[in-house]
């Protein structure tokens, strides 16, 4: 199984044309036309390099989150920033909050980092009970959580963010937030551990799902420790983000109109998606922050279900590789209406 869900390419090398792709979460409004505009009239930014310190960029992130400069480093996609970090703290055992994205592992076994893992209970909706968890923190050097969660589609509110963080910071323990996801929340600005400016406090965040711009690979990790800054600064490698992932940093968080019709969609496109998969028979699912959602297939398997969708030319994702979960689970993205529809109607074909 891929580990991050379905690969389109390898399905349309083996035949398989204009599959409607529900493994992958990005959003339907396509990429910004600003962006592209900017593209077309800065196309000979590739004679030259990109400016190594990325000021502007850096600048346009900062401004975006209501920080300063020096607060920010940007990647080549999240998981650049993802992996400079852990070869920035080299944590020696570090917890991750599960089920949730597959790259955490990877990037601490690639420092030699014990893992151990916090599992989220369905029958408690995958929310993280705060008590509970305060009380089974076990000594180490690092806490992973993925705020909102994939592929689980829960969110821990900023003052139980601020509650684990004051446990950990007694316990020396780093927190680090992976924030890929929260401007699909409506005020999310509110909302962002950002807001804490705690030097004990890591957050990652990518401009590939709310932009739509996978293909670009621009991400961004937000600090407050000097130590660290110092660290990401000396490990990370030059000019890792292109001329033209530069040019979207710069000119898509000024995108007002693209960003407000993206908030106006997904607030209300999220809770009709909920309501309508508990209408079909034989599945559950779990209510979304975000857009994507997550279904316990009461009857089935994921690997049978992801066959059969395919049969409609429908790809979704078997969410069974996820820590935490089992055969019966998959994730949907969730897009535009009419493309909505036309899932929701396979995939009550198929279960029922």
């Amino acid at each position: 199984m891929d580990l991050h869900g379905g690969n389109i390419y390898r399905l349309e090398r083996e035949g398989k044309s204009s599959i409607l792709d529900y493994s992958s979460n990005i959003n339907p409004l396509g990429v910004p036309e600003t962006f592209k505009k900017a593209v077309i009239e800065n196309f000979d930014v590739l004679v030259k390099y990109p400016d190594p310190d990325y000021i502007e960029l850096r600048s346009s992130i900062s401004k975006y989150n209501s920080l300063n400069i020096e607060n920010v480093v940007v990647g080549n996609g999240a998981t650049e920033v993802l992996f400079l970090y852990m070869q920035a703290l080299r944590p020696k055992k570090a917890l991750i909050v599960a089920p949730s994205f597959a790259e955490y592992k990877r990037a601490l076994e690639s420092v030699d980092c014990e893992i151990i893992y916090y599992k989220l209970l369905p029958e408690k909706n995958f929310a993280l009970n705060i008590e509970e968890f305060s009380k089974n923190i076990p000594q180490c050097d690092l806490v992973i959580i993925c705020n909102p969660n994939n592929p689980t589609g829960t969110f821990i509110p900023l003052e139980n963010i601020k509650r684990i963080n004051n446990i950990l910071k007694v316990k020396k323990i780093k927190l680090f937030i992976d924030e890929a996801f929260i401007e699909f929340i409506k005020g999310w600005e509110e909302m962002t551990a950002a807001n804490l400016r705690d030097e004990n406090i890591f957050i990652m965040r990518a401009l590939t799902k709310f932009f739509a711009v996978p293909g670009l690979r621009l991400g961004y990790g937000i600090y407050f420790d000097k130590e660290i800054a110092s660290q990401l600064l000396m490990k990370k490698e030059p000019w890792s983000v292109n001329s033209f992932a530069d040019i979207a940093g710069k000119v898509m968080l000024k995108d007002e109109k693209y960003i407000t019709a993206t908030e106006e969609w997904i607030d209300k496109e999220k809770k009709w998606f909920f309501e309508e998969c508990n209408k079909i028979n034989k599945i559950r699912a779990y209510k979304t922050n975000t857009n994507f959602i997550l279904i316990k297939l009461i009857a089935d398997t994921a690997e049978n279900i992801k066959v059969k969708m395919l049969e409609k030319n429908i790809l979704v994702r078997d969410a069974s590789n996820f820590v935490g979960l089992d055969e019966h689970y998959i994730r949907l993205a969730i897009k535009n209406r009419d493309n909505n529809i036309k899932v929701l109607e396979a995939l009550k074909e198929v279960v029922e």
